[in-house]
C-alpha cells in the first residue's frame, strides 16, 4: 500500500490537531490568587488542575496563554476554511480522508456548507450582488442583510443547518450552483 509522505509543514500541522484534540475541551481560566497568577483547568469530574504558574509574567502574557487552545482552534478553522475555499475556486476536488480506500469516491463533506456560506456572504462582494440581482436584495448589501436573505432563501433559521444534510444541504448547493452559473455569465 502506498503511503503519503508528509512535508514538514504538513506533518507539523497534524501534530498540532492532534496536540489540541488530546488536550480538548481545553477550557482554561486565568487565576490570580494568594500564591499569584496562575491558569488551572477543570477535569472530567470537575476537578480543579493548575496548567501554569506565574512568577513575572504581564497580564497580556498571561492571557496570551490562557486563551492558547482557543487561538490554535481558532486559526485552525479559518486555515482549513481558507484551504477549502482555494480548493473550490481551483476545481479540485477534496483531499481523501485518512483510512478512505483510494479509487472510491470520497462522500460529500457536509461539515463545510455553513463555513462557506458564511465566507461567501461576509467576503464574497459578487455574491452579494447576485442576491441583490436574481433574489431581490435591497441595498445596502450588508453582511446581516444578506445572511437574512440566504436564511430565507433556503428556509433555514441558521446557516448551522446547512451542516446536517438533507434539504437544506440540497437548497445550498442548488443556490451555491445558480450563483456560479451566473458568475459565469457574459460580463455586464
Amino acid at each position: 500500500m502506498n503511503t503519503a509522505v508528509l512535508s514538514p509543514d504538513a506533518a507539523r500541522l497534524k501534530a498540532v490537531r492532534a496536540a489540541l484534540a488530546a488536550i480538548e475541551p481545553a477550557v482554561w481560566t486565568r487565576v490570580h490568587g494568594t500564591d499569584g497568577a496562575y491558569v488551572e483547568s477543570h477535569g472530567d469530574m470537575g476537578e480543579l488542575f493548575v496548567l501554569a504558574r506565574f512568577d513575572e509574567a504581564t497580564v497580556d502574557e498571561i492571557d496570551f496563554v490562557c486563551n492558547a487552545p482557543e487561538t490554535v482552534a481558532f486559526l485552525l478553522r479559518l486555515f482549513d476554511a481558507a484551504c477549502f475555499q482555494i480548493r473550490q475556486l481551483r476545481g479540485l476536488p477534496e483531499p481523501r480522508r485518512q483510512n478512505e480506500p483510494a479509487g472510491e469516491p470520497m462522500a460529500r463533506d457536509v461539515k463545510n456548507f455553513a463555513a462557506e456560506c458564511a465566507m461567501k456572504c461576509k467576503d464574497d462582494g459578487a455574491f452579494k450582488l447576485f442576491l441583490h440581482e436574481l433574489h431581490g436584495l435591497e441595498k445596502p448589501l450588508t453582511d446581516e442583510r444578506v445572511a437574512q436573505k440566504v436564511r430565507s432563501l433556503l428556509g433555514v433559521q441558521s446557516r448551522k443547518e446547512l451542516n446536517n444534510g438533507g434539504r437544506a444541504s440540497e437548497a445550498w448547493l442548488a443556490l451555491r450552483g445558480s450563483f456560479d452559473a451566473w458568475r459565469k455569465r457574459e460580463p455586464r
